[in-house]
């Protein structure tokens, strides 16, 4: 029962493109720590498979978009 609870999740996860919301958290969290993404970071979607960011300033727009391509080398990254 676990593992088909499981599957379905996952399966979900991959259906909404949250995997790739979530490795782009994972990836900025570990590129600029906790403090930044909660300062700076406004929203993280996926649309027409690229992975847009939302930052509340210019400053943080910058500092994303400096790292940007070691970040998430696979996927399309848009900053807002």
């Amino acid at each position: 029962m676990e593992e088909t609870i499981k599957e379905i999740v996952d399966q979900f996860f991959k259906e909404k493109k949250l995997d790739k919301v979530k490795r782009a958290e994972d990836a900025l969290l570990k590129q600029f720590g906790k403090n930044f993404i909660n300062k700076n970071v406004e929203q993280i979607t996926v649309e027409n498979e690229k992975i847009i960011i939302k930052t509340n300033t210019v400053e943080a727009k910058t500092e994303i978009n400096l790292y940007k391509k070691t970040l998430i080398k696979e996927e399309k990254i848009i900053i807002k």
